[in-house]
């Protein structure tokens, strides 16, 4: 059996790409539509032609209009759909497992004795910044559930 391959990230990638269309043909469109209004001025026309090509542009426009509609209900991916926290609380409880899976301070035979927890990311270690530089660590194990224990300011010991 085929391995199960995630749809959402194609999906993605492929309204971008559809959005990025539908902005150069909606420019195309706005340029017909002068150029046919610009003629009928120049002839002193009571009546605009406008070109088949401008009814195939705006018959695309429509088109990808349709798609982006059809694939805006793609759902998220999600780490943990049984999370009550989301999916991203569960991704930051999984930072302090050691390469074998298990929680720091857990039993871990393959450790041989209590886990040290990810070699990459000790607790009270620098994981990342916010946007006003306030700092994002690892909080040690007792705080890992406390939202706020994850952020600290800037001028805070590290």
């Amino acid at each position: 059996m085929a391995p199960s391959i995630d749809p959402t990230p194609t999906v993605t990638d492929l309204r971008r790409e559809l959005e990025k269309a539908a902005e150069a043909l909606a420019g195309c469109d706005t340029h017909l539509a002068r150029h046919a209004e610009m003629n009928a001025a120049l002839h002193c026309s009571e009546r605009v032609m406008y070109s088949p090509l401008h009814a195939k542009v705006q018959a695309a426009l429509a088109g990808i209009a349709h798609a982006l509609a059809r694939t805006k209900q793609q759902s998220v991916p999600t780490l943990d759909h049984t999370s009550s926290d989301g999916p991203w609380a569960a991704l930051a409880a999984d930072l302090d497992r050691c390469q074998h899976g298990r929680h720091e301070g857990d039993d871990c035979g393959s450790c041989g004795g209590p886990s040290l927890g990810n070699p990459l990311v000790a607790p009270d270690r620098i994981i990342g910044y916010g946007l006003r530089q306030d700092l994002i660590v690892l909080p040690d194990r007792e705080s890992k559930a406390d939202p706020k224990a994850w952020r600290r300011n800037s001028g805070e010991n590290a």
